[in-house]
């Protein structure tokens, strides 16, 4: 039996003999490989981070860069990061926009801020090491997998939304810090890439000017190509200082 070049590609891809034989009796074409049939998003996982550690984890231990400790208390020395986004009682500080995935790996993101969404007093952000209350961080995780004319799941990729909400100023407001997306793991078949980017979309309150409830609304964007193909795909998620979350 002949190995003909649809043949070939789809064992790379698949690395066995018996697929080998059932690609190279196929129907469809090197083209139809490479090409994208669906995408199907989520969520497999939502975890309270650090919520079975209360007891064990001392006063000053963080969990992750930026967000509070068990006892609702920001870490000192966490990256604040620049100011990104203004309303008139809100000021957003961290990082608007990140590369999360380059060419199928994922990236350092410990160099970057996460989003923390504050008060804004006489013009400036308040310091954030003034709010207190904070509730666990919470973790979401999702997975987006991209299927192929041939049924095949080409590309896996897996990343985290984390945030942390609740937290007051002077005991008024409910706000947002440690807002932040993370890429987990990223699985691509011969001839498909992948990149990734963490955007801010914008903040907004929820609440009052007496009682502000801070929002964020973050986007994950990311393409998936082949020399036959390129896909965009825009996850957008909103999150408030009640701990409401809502991907759309």
């Amino acid at each position: 039996m002949g190995l003909n070049l649809k043949g070939l590609v789809l064992a790379m891809a698949l690395g066995g003999a018996a697929s080998l034989v059932q690609a190279s009796n196929s129907e469809y074409t090197q083209e139809d490989y490479l090409k994208l049939r669906s995408v199907e998003v989520r969520e497999i996982s939502k975890d309270i981070l650090g919520q079975n550690t209360i007891e064990t984890i001392s006063r000053k231990s963080l969990l992750v860069q930026g967000m509070p400790n068990v006892y609702g208390q920001v870490d000192s020395t966490g990256k604040v990061g620049k100011v990104i986004s203004v309303t008139r009682d809100l000021v957003a500080l961290g990082e608007d926009i990140y590369k999360l995935v380059i060419k199928g790996k994922p990236t350092n993101t410990t160099s970057y801020a996460p989003i923390s969404v504050i008060p804004r007093v006489n013009g400036a952000a308040v310091d954030i090491l003034d709010t207190e209350s904070w509730r666990a961080p919470i973790k979401r995780t999702y997975e987006a997998i991209y299927e192929n004319l041939y049924g095949m799941d080409v590309v896996t990729l897996r990343y985290s939304v984390i945030y942390s909400y609740g937290g007051s100023y002077d005991g008024k407001g409910q706000y947002l810090t440690a807002v932040q997306i993370i890429p987990e793991s990223v699985r691509t078949l011969f001839g498909f890439d992948v990149t990734a980017t963490m955007k801010l979309g914008g903040i907004q309150n929820q609440g009052t000017k007496a009682a502000p409830v801070a929002a964020a609304t973050l986007l994950m964007e990311y393409t998936v190509s082949s020399i036959m193909v390129a896909q965009n795909q825009v996850d957008s998620f909103f999150i408030t200082g009640l701990g409401q979350f809502k991907k759309f």
